[in-house]
């Protein structure tokens, strides 16, 4: 008598669980290593005695891109199984994705409407750092549905020999 595979309660909840908690880690370590690129490029700027505002935001962009960027591959890396192309593809990806994030959470960030005569709570440059670790975030789950997707595809199901 044949019993039907049933697979226990960590199996069911793995699919659901591995890719929150990959992201939760990729937002957690993508917004601590961007603060550490904003920190980086702003140290640079004034090292460097640069005096223009758009040097100053391309630092800000790159910076704050690269730490998120870095935070999101290592949340979503898979050494184990994963060609070089695909690493540099995956990488490219939440760079991108983490340099476009700071420049989109600048830009919301200025665009904050703030009451006469009171200070802003939250700086710009918080946007910043959280646009970009959030959107290479996703970037990196997108890249990852891609190859989940695309690996599903290519599995091949080899016959029982044995029935």
């Amino acid at each position: 008598m044949q019993y039907p595979y049933e697979k226990d309660l960590r199996e069911k909840l793995e699919p659901i669980l591995v890719p929150i908690a990959r992201s939760a880690i990729g937002v957690a370590f993508g917004v601590v290593l961007s603060m550490i690129g904003i920190g980086v490029a702003w140290s640079l700027y004034i090292f460097f005695g640069a005096s223009s505002i758009d040097t100053w935001k391309a630092c800000l962009f790159f910076g704050s891109g690269f730490g998120a960027g870095t935070g999101a591959f290592a949340a979503w890396l898979h050494l184990d199984r994963e060609t070089s192309k695909v690493l540099l593809l995956t990488a490219a990806a939440v760079l991108g994705g983490g340099i476009l994030g700071s420049w989109g959470g600048l830009l919301y960030g200025e665009a904050q409407d703030i009451e006469c005569c009171a200070e802003p709570t939250v700086s710009p440059v918080y946007y910043t750092a959280l646009g970009s670790a959030v959107v290479a975030n996703i970037a990196g789950i997108v890249v990852a549905t891609i190859r989940a997707i695309a690996n599903r595809k290519r599995r091949t199901q080899f016959p029982n020999p044995v029935h």
